[in-house]
Parts: C-alpha cells; structure tokens; sequence
C-alpha cells in the first residue's frame, strides 16, 4: 500500500514538473534580473484602504492623488509622512481604474468607460460631471490629462473588438466633452519590438493598465499590469522602447505618475505583497 502511495506522489510530482517547464513562459514573460532597464529608488507600503489602488496622480507637495477600484473616493497620499492625509468622496462604490487631477478638478475613470470630471473635488461643494464614452462593452483601464491638447487618453485592457492583437488608444476631446470614434493610435503586439521578448507568445498579450505623459518630453508612457511591462511612446504614438518589470517586485502594476521633475511613480496592487508605490528610475536603453 505504502509503495502505491509513493507511486502516485511521484507521478504528480512528475506531471506537476513537466506542465511547469512546458507552460512556465507562456504565463508570464521571461524575466532576466541581470538584463532589468530600472532600479527601484524608493518604496511606500500603503494602508489597508489603499490595498486596492488602481490609479495615480501627482497634485505637488509631495501628494499623490489616489483611486482605488472599490469605492467612489479620492485619497490623498503624502510620500514624505507615508500616510493619508485627505479622503474626497465624489461617487458610490464602482470599479474605479485610473485618476488625472487638473488643478482644483480632478477625471476618473470607471472600467465601463465612464468618465467622472469631479470640479473643486477638495472642496465641500464638489460638483460630479458624468459622461458615457462608446466604450462602454470594454474594460477600460488607463486615463492620462494631455493638457497642452485639451484631451484625455484612454487605454483599453480588454476589448470585444476583432484583433486582440490590437489596443487602441482613444482621445476624448475636452472642448467638446466626446470621444473620437477612431483610436488616436493602436498598440500592435505583432510590431517587432515585442519580438525581442523572451516567453513563448507571452509577448504578444497586451493589457494596458494605465497611461500617462511625460511632462517634460511629451512622450506617452503605457503601463502592462499582466504582463508587467513600461511601454515608450513618442507623442506621435511610435513605440519606442519597453522595459520589463521583475513581477516580484511588480506584483499587479496598476497605476502611473510622473512629478514635475519627471520622476516616475509606480503603483501595486496588494497580491503577493502589501500594496505599495515604487519611485522607479529608468536606464537609457537607447
């Protein structure tokens, strides 16, 4: 009996290792610490009611605006205390994705691709805008202000549309509060840029988790929370470099900002570790 037993372990062990060695790079891409584009300058843990936080935006004075993917509320994240001063409700519970603050108003998204402009969102007598983009079928991840077009930029994780290989990135004119129909450019995973990626078709899953625009090159930063990843973008929306991320250290990467410094701001939702956001400085890959 005692021989069966072992039998069977050792066959499950057997299967288990050959499944792991078969499927270990289509899950996730192939990660090389020695090759990484980045170091890790500083990390805040974030408190339980940040344990969700899906979107960023730097507000100055060491803050950083904050959304998380439960509740309608902003919070008010101060690096230097490491603590959450300021909490603005503005909407009920939703899956929030992603937050862009403007002076004294503030842009939300919801993943149905509903967008919230919160006026004077620091004061009592906030005032909630709603508008419905047609993207209402798909799940909407990333917001970005391109305040020098008088727009908003718009990623999509998951789309019902033909071509998985494509994500679309779509501008939502603040003049006329509508999105143009047409992307205002498409992520290609075919492009061969992401040929150079290591994992057995892995590189060719693309789910934008968030966007944002370098504030002092124009240039538009897209962030891959699945497969943990920071794609560069010209403004013209050419891809022009990608950094893998180590997905230990970028456990479910879900949020982007950038200070007026350009230094860059990576925020984790809690999965394999506390929710955190990452001062993340890039090398030059050129």
């Amino acid at each position: 009996m005692t021989k069966i037993v072992l039998w069977i372990i050792a066959a499950i062990m057997a299967v288990a290792a050959i499944l792991y060695f078969v499927f270990k790079d289509t899950a996730y891409i192939s990660f090389d610490d020695s090759e990484k584009t980045y170091e890790i300058k500083q990390r805040w843990d974030l408190p339980d009611e940040l344990e969700e936080v899906s979107g960023l935006s730097w507000i100055g004075d060491n803050r950083i605006a904050c959304i998380q993917d439960e509740d309608g509320i902003i919070f008010i994240y101060d690096i230097s205390t490491s603590r959450v001063v300021s909490e603005y409700k503005f909407a009920g519970p939703g899956d929030y994705e992603a937050v862009a603050v403007d002076a004294k108003n503030a842009f939300v998204m919801r993943s149905d691709g509903r967008i919230f402009h919160v006026l004077n969102f620091t004061e009592d007598d906030l005032i909630v805008n709603e508008y419905q983009t047609p993207l209402d079928q798909e799940d909407v991840e990333g917001l970005a202000l391109d305040s020098k077009n008088n727009r908003l930029l718009l990623t999509i994780k998951e789309t019902k549309r033909a071509d998985p290989a494509y994500k679309g990135i779509f501008s939502f004119d603040l003049d006329t509060m509508k999105m143009d129909e047409q992307p205002f450019f498409i992520i290609n995973s075919r492009d061969s840029i992401f040929g150079t990626i290591k994992g057995r078709g892995a590189q060719k899953i693309i789910r934008p988790s968030e966007i944002e625009i370098h504030p002092i090159t124009g240039e538009i930063y897209i962030l891959d929370g699945f497969q943990p990843k920071l794609m560069i973008f010209n403004p013209q929306g050419d891809l022009k470099q990608i950094h893998l991320l180590d997905p230990e250290k970028f456990q479910q990467p879900e949020g982007l900002t950038f200070d007026s410094a350009g230094t860059l701001y990576i925020s984790n939702e809690s999965r394999r570790a506390p929710a955190n956001i990452l001062e993340v400085e890039l090398n030059n890959t050129n």
